[in-house]
């Protein structure tokens, strides 16, 4: 009966040819956020105990962590068993689909606020034991999951005696995690800019899920994410999910151990593996930041940690250099939280602020850098956004494909933003070092503003699973390279002949994720001729269609050649361009951008044409000169007419003789 239901519900959807997706039947207590969930099943065996996530129309999924956990056994994490774009008639379009082995014993919480408190005596088994395992796995894979929550955890079986956790590739990183169960650092950012992180960063996300379950209550409640960074700066994380319950000692000491606010000294695999095993560890004392003798004051509020007035400053940014550019900031430091090394820092930032060109350009930048100054661990501030080092790509693809200004995120590129991050960090990392020189390299991007660059360039290159979101490509979640001529062609028929298959986005596209030489042709497309400039466009598909070995593009090909007027009129030979008019559209039923290349851009019939213009063109000026030396007289006309009268009247007294003589034999004979 429930198959008959499931059947009626609407048509199937198939991924790889193996698995079914049923449109017609939700599953809302599998769901996520941003994460719609459907019954699936198998197709060869008709196999149940699978379920569908459907991601976010134009949402880039994380395709890093798909391709490392797909098929990985891990009794802590929920299975992934295939993913890949389908068609999904509820959207209208193409979308990424997430297939998962079912968990079937339902949520470990259905929200925040509704939590169920797990008894001490089965959290060992069936909570800690599977999760590190699942934290282990994923530190081999190479990968993070920044999705630990307890609305993200499931029990496995209907026994409900082993958690899983839930889907954390459907969503850039960390972007549904409340600030409860997040790194203060991290819990600054925007969700869209939490980045990857490390693998610290889930081991605290997993105590402060583990200290709220064995409270059965949210120590954050529903206090904002302002609150909830306060209290755990002032008390320390710990202090604030778990200072005020009674909990049995070895729970003490795993959720010191995870909820340690210094990366470098939280626990890890290894010695989650030792308290699991019995070792018990030296217990970490909560660090709590140094508050100053006095308080700063700024904008009428008094502050006495750094920490605190850096988020200050970052809220009121326009008043910060009103503020602070009177020394006081720094003799506060100096003197009332007795940092010499940021007093220095800031006096040296407030000094080259003051011989910039640009005031108010320097200024923006200065107020960044203050702002990591006195804060060294908090994310990336500038003006409006607030991002991890990591996490300015994935603010950057959800800002664009939900129509937001990144203008923005541009500048702070642009001002080596991030670069002022990387020097004011307390400790060398040699990642920051990577994405330092990655942050650079798009810069030159954005500096050139010609088409196949900008900040359409710069989302594909610092985001590998950001679908192209041209309007031509946007409704087929393409993600790679192969896909975009099937794309184009299927959209040709919307085309209706106008406008290059080639707008900003599908070229940036195209720079960002062709493996083969394309830079001649990308510099052609952005020239004003427009004989060269198609022929660019032509060549750029064909190439791509010939190194991919894709055929039967009748769409594109038509639509292409409706484009190619200017590339036809280039030939000077009449002849050839009537047989070019007859050819073309013969090649374009056959769907071969490669063949159409060749007819219209071969060399040895551009030389041809050439030498042949080139002939005719010193005919015509031979003929032209003659002309005007006649006109100018500095020829002699007259002789020449009477050497032809002459001429003439001789050939016809030689005529008439000839005519008098045969005559005469004539009439002898």
């Amino acid at each position: 009966m429930a198959n008959e239901d499931k059947k009626a519900s609407g048509v199937a959807v198939v991924l790889r040819e193996r698995f079914i997706i049923f449109p017609g039947s939700p599953l809302p207590e599998l769901a996520l956020p941003s994460a719609q969930a459907f019954h699936a099943e198998e197709r060869r065996d008709g196999g149940k105990g699978l379920f569908a996530l459907i991601v976010r129309p134009g949402f880039p999924a994380r395709t890093n962590v798909l391709r490392a956990l797909k098929g990985v056994d891990s009794p802590g994490l929920m299975g992934l068993v295939e993913w890949g774009v389908v068609d999904w008639p509820p959207a209208s379009r193409k979308v990424m689909a997430l297939i998962y082995a079912r968990p079937t014993g339902g949520r470990v919480a259905g929200s925040m606020t509704d939590i169920k408190r797990i008894e001490e005596a089965d959290v060992m088994r069936k909570i800690i034991t599977p999760v590190a395992a699942a934290l282990k796995s994923l530190k081999t894979a190479g990968v993070t999951h920044r999705a630990i929550r307890p609305t993200n955890m499931f029990w496995a079986t209907p026994e409900r005696d082993r958690l899983v956790l839930g889907d954390c590739a459907s969503v850039p990183p960390a972007y549904e995690q409340p600030s409860v169960v997040e790194p203060v650092e991290s819990a600054m950012a925007m969700p869209a800019a939490r980045g990857n992180g490390a693998s610290p960063d889930d081991y605290y996300a997993f105590g402060a899920s583990l200290a709220i379950l064995l409270q059965g209550r949210n120590p954050g409640g529903a206090l904002p994410d302002e609150a909830v960074i306060r209290q755990k700066t002032a008390q320390g994380s710990y202090g604030m999910l778990a200072g005020e319950a009674r909990l049995p000692l070895p729970m003490v000491e795993i959720l010191r151990g995870t909820l340690c606010d210094d990366e470098s000294q939280r626990w890890d695999a290894e010695a989650m593996e030792l308290w699991i095993s019995g070792r018990r560890l030296t217990p970490l004392v909560a660090k709590i930041e140094k508050r100053a003798a006095r308080a700063f004051v700024f904008s009428n509020r008094e502050y006495f940690t750094a920490r605190e007035l850096a988020i200050a400053m970052a809220q009121s940014w326009d008043a910060v250099l009103q503020q602070i550019g009177d020394g006081k900031l720094e003799l506060w430091l100096r003197r009332a939280l007795e940092n010499k090394e940021k007093a220095d820092a800031v006096a040296l930032a407030l000094g080259s602020a003051g011989g910039a060109v640009d005031r108010r350009q320097a200024g923006e930048v200065t107020v960044a850098r203050i702002c990591m100054i006195l804060d060294a661990g908090a994310p990336i501030r500038y003006k409006g956004i607030s991002s991890m080092a990591d996490g300015l790509g994935t603010l950057l693809a959800v800002t664009m494909v939900e129509g937001g200004d990144v203008k923005t995120i541009a500048e702070a590129l642009m001002r080596d933003v991030p670069k002022a991050w990387f020097e004011t960090r307390d400790s060398y990392n040699p990642d920051n070092s990577i994405l330092d020189g990655m942050y650079r390299t798009q810069k030159g991007y954005l500096e050139r503003a010609t088409i196949g660059n900008g900040i359409e360039r710069v989302v594909y290159e610092i985001n590998e699973s950001m679908p192209c979101i041209s309007p031509f490509t946007v409704e087929d979640y393409v993600v790679e390279l192969r896909d975009l001529l099937p794309a184009l062609n299927a959209f040709a028929k919307k085309a209706d002949g106008k406008g290059s298959p080639i707008d900003r986005h599908v070229a940036a596209f195209i720079a960002a994720r062709a493996s083969f030489e394309i830079e001649r042709q990308m510099l052609d497309i952005a020239l004003p001729d427009p004989t060269r400039a198609t022929l660019a466009m032509l060549n750029l598909l064909a190439l791509i269609q010939w190194r991919l070995g894709q055929g039967g593009l009748y769409g594109l090909s038509t639509w292409v050649t409706g484009l190619l007027g200017p590339a036809i009129a280039s030939y000077h030979n009449r002849e050839r361009r009537k047989e070019l008019e007859r050819e073309i559209p013969r090649i374009a039923k056959e769907g071969s951008l490669v063949d159409l290349s060749r007819l219209l851009d071969s060399p040895e019939e551009r030389a041809a044409d050439m030498r042949g213009f080139e002939a005719a063109r010193m005919e015509w000026h031979q003929a032209y000169q003659q002309l005007q030396d006649i006109e100018s007289g500095r020829v002699d006309v007259e002789a020449p007419i009477r050497t032809a009268q002459q001429v003439a009247a001789l050939i016809s007294l030689t005529l008439c003789f000839i005519t008098v003589a045969l005559l005469v034999i004539s009439k002898i004979f």
